[in-house]
């Protein structure tokens, strides 16, 4: 696998998209942004309520808009990363049919998606508990699951994961070194406060995308 080929094209093919993917990007984080923005007021409500020693209604009508809250963060977050990823995906196939809703596009299979999410979670913290290699090792074997469902809607959630190792079956290394190949441009976002994630994080995906394009066939 030529990692500097699959680079060379993801930037390409950013250039040539219909759909800016840096104002896709903006888009996402700014809906992320409000989420930690109301993340940290409900912390600040928290730490009020025990300085205060606040009484049972107040921590009800907390305990409420947390768990909403709580609801409210699962469904849009869930919905992004499924939807980044497909219109990441659309963008390295030069797909003409992207568009700014495909950020969203996964609300037609929400159910679905959000149990591949869960599993996945749920496989790598279990896989995780034993020691971290094997965590690294398991999220690296389902690492293509997302994007066989954005792409295959209609597969289970146990067929893309089982279809996700199989893929990697024999390439967990060569993904590894994709991925620890983009570690100076996670710095660098860390650096310019995130600010640079704006063209870093589709750069990474796409890229993604791009591997995840070569592997299935």
């Amino acid at each position: 696998m030529n990692r500097e080929a699959l680079k060379a094209d993801a930037k390409n093919a950013m250039k040539q998209a219909l759909i800016s993917p840096y104002l896709v990007t903006v888009i996402m984080g700014i809906i992320l942004t409000v989420l930690s923005v109301i993340q940290m007021f409900l912390d600040k409500w928290q730490k009020i309520l025990e300085s205060s020693h606040a009484g049972a209604d107040q921590w009800r009508s907390y305990i409420l808009f947390s768990i909403v809250f709580l609801i409210v963060y699962l469904i849009i977050n869930t919905l992004l990363e499924f939807g980044y990823q497909s219109f990441c995906l659309k963008v390295s196939k030069r797909d003409e049919s992207m568009s700014y809703g495909d950020l969203f596009s996964s609300a037609s299979y929400f159910l679905k998606a959000f149990g591949l999410y869960f599993m996945i979670g749920l496989f790598v913290t279990l896989w995780s508990l034993l020691l971290i290699i094997p965590g690294i090792i398991a999220s690296l074997r389902y690492s293509q699951a997302i994007f066989i469902m954005v792409e295959n809607p209609e597969k289970g959630i146990f067929q893309c994961i089982e279809e996700s190792k199989d893929m990697m079956d024999g390439r967990l290394w060569e993904y590894f070194v994709l991925e620890l190949s983009f570690i100076l441009w996670h710095l660098l976002a860390l650096v310019t406060c995130t600010l640079a994630y704006i063209y870093v994080y589709p750069y990474i995906t796409v890229t993604l995308a791009n591997y995840y394009n070569e592997i299935k066939e």
